[in-house]
């Protein structure tokens, strides 16, 4: 696969692998890592592990390995470029582990030519239960596929515009904003676009409004390839667990609850759209 076949909120699944006593042996002796946790049966059944455990990059290189197996980028990719990792349990011998994967992010290079796919991975043991889980991203070779679409590029000032645009002709948000003047502001990971309303018109879109956001609202990456693509968006639910946060005023925030569940409704039609306008 080429960059511009990826779509955000895309799975994918590898494995199963069991984890064998040799591949204790091994990565002990590549890493170097040969604390007694590890090495010692006796040691280790005194600790709340009761056996030997893994080291934990264990699991990540074994993420890395079944991604690779999967040979979806396997003549496109150029380099690894960034990693973010959390161990959620031991790995012990004899767990059979394997790979769930959400692309959660696209990012063109300015350049052209290339692109950053962004994924998010559960290293999960025979049971079902995450071990581990991180984000991984790499750059990738563009195809000839022609533009990419936009309309799941959240926080991007080309995703904001096309999300704009089908504010504008929605009647609903239109009314919920026709007295508010203002800057919403709307965060997917790393990337923020600022909306600038004024009395029920969008009249704006932009990276950083000169004044700032009256109010952000954000996500990480991940929540938000889930909610766009999920089967019922659970909006309500997802605010009363702490998925998505709020910043800067919350009063604004507060008066505009209605016009925000409106934009994730709009968010989440055009995210089965393939609008075909083009990073610029």
């Amino acid at each position: 696969m080429h960059f511009e076949d990826f779509r955000v909120g895309q799975g994918f699944t590898a494995g199963p692998r069991v984890v064998t006593e040799e591949d204790l042996a091994r990565f002990t002796a590549l890493s170097g890592d040969d604390h007694p946790l590890h090495t010692s049966a006796e040691y280790a059944r005194g600790t709340s592990f009761g056996e030997p455990v893994l080291q934990g990059s264990f699991g990540a290189a074994v993420a890395a390995g079944l991604w690779n197996r999967l040979g979806l980028v396997s003549a496109s990719i150029v380099a690894a470029t960034e990693e973010s990792w959390t161990y959620h349990r031991p790995i012990k011998v004899g767990d059979e582990l394997s790979l769930a994967v959400t692309i959660v992010r696209l990012q063109d290079s300015r350049g052209g030519g290339q692109g950053l796919v962004t994924r998010y991975n559960e290293l999960r043991d025979g049971a079902g239960t995450v071990i581990q889980s991180g984000t991984a991203t790499a750059l990738v070779r563009a195809g000839d596929g022609g533009p990419r679409p936009v309309n799941r590029d959240v926080g991007t000032v080309a995703w904001g515009k096309v999300l704009a645009e089908a504010l504008t002709a929605n009647p609903a948000f239109v009314s919920a904003v026709a007295s508010w003047d203002g800057t919403i502001g709307l965060r997917g990971g790393e990337h923020e676009v600022h909306l600038r309303v004024y009395r029920g018109r969008i009249i704006d879109v932009t990276r950083r409004s000169p004044h700032g956001a009256t109010f952000t609202f954000g996500a990480p990456d991940r929540t938000w390839a889930d909610l766009l693509t999920a089967e019922d968006s659970r909006f309500g639910a997802r605010l009363m667990t702490g998925e998505f946060t709020s910043s800067g005023d919350p009063y604004e925030y507060l008066r505009l609850t209605k016009a925000l569940e409106i934009i994730v409704d709009v968010a989440r039609d055009l995210a089965r759209t393939e609008h075909t306008e083009v990073v610029a």
